[in-house]
């Protein structure tokens, strides 16, 4: 398989799949993503530089072949297994992963990564603030002296929320009471209690963020998208991609030398010059 991106007609390109069966629209907002593709059409974001329609593009054609090796992979994303022929697949799945990174950029992953740091920071200030008064104080333990307060305060509230609406009754307002104004809210409050609900706070932030990897990951080890990414990578760089990725590289290459991907042998003699 040769180095193909650049040698990619594009109006051939995409003759080809709509002989294919494919709707292909280059005027909609995709989604919100650069592109997608249902197996019956493909879209690409009409904010996409021009430059970079032919590769999402290829992104999207490897969904499609995708799609007719496993029709149902809205549902279960596919398998390696099917997509590599195999049941071995632990090697082919680690290298397809580094090379989605690549692709991907992961930006997100780093950008997760600085919060968590930035966070990880407060939540350690907290800490030494609260032991200044408490020098025993074990994250995860009980803090017998915090919760004996805490019973008494509406600041118990902002152990579970960073913001929260306190009801008056006849004869009062609603109060707001935040995280962010907790030292105005609560002036009596010893420092190290107010230091330990903002710590508090930052730990569900922590958690959020964590939570929010963990999604991100899950996508990105898609096995179709994983499969999608090494497509468009093999498209941009063969050399690179059979470097980073040998075990699938070599698998990828004798499963479309031997006509095992649909269209894709196809594509190469219609929408190349």
């Amino acid at each position: 398989m040769a180095e193909i991106r650049d040698r990619v007609n594009k109006k051939a390109f995409i003759n080809f799949l709509e002989k294919a069966g494919i709707e292909v629209h280059l005027n909609t907002k995709a989604r919100g993503n650069s592109g997608f593709c249902t197996g019956k059409r493909i879209d690409i974001s009409k904010d996409l530089p021009k430059e970079q329609v032919i590769d999402v593009l290829l992104h999207e054609f490897a969904h499609f072949v995708h799609f007719k090796l496993e029709p149902d992979i809205v549902k279960t994303d596919g398998t390696l297994e099917k997509l590599f022929d195999t049941n071995d697949v632990r090697e082919i799945e680690n290298e397809l992963y580094q090379i989605t990174l690549i692709v991907f950029d992961s930006i997100q992953l780093r950008k997760i990564e600085k919060l968590k740091d930035s966070i990880a920071e407060k939540i350690s200030a907290e800490k030494e603030t609260i032991k200044k008064d408490y020098p025993d104080f074990q994250t995860g333990r009980k803090f017998p002296q915090f919760e004996k307060f805490i019973k008494h305060s509406n600041a118990k509230y902002l152990l579970k929320y960073d913001c929260v609406i306190i009801k008056g009754g006849w004869f009062s307002h609603n109060v707001t009471i935040s995280i962010k104004s907790i030292d105005d809210d609560f002036p009596s409050m010893p420092k190290a209690f107010s230091a330990y609900i903002k710590m508090k706070s930052y730990e569900r932030k922590r958690n959020r963020l964590n939570a929010r990897k963990s999604k991100f990951i899950r996508y990105l080890k898609k096995p179709t998208e994983l499969f999608a990414r090494f497509f468009q990578f093999c498209c941009t760089d063969i050399e690179a991609a059979e470097n980073l990725a040998p075990t699938a590289f070599k698998r990828f290459r004798q499963l479309k030398n031997d006509g095992y991907y649909p269209y894709l042998n196809d594509f190469e003699n219609e929408c190349l010059v």
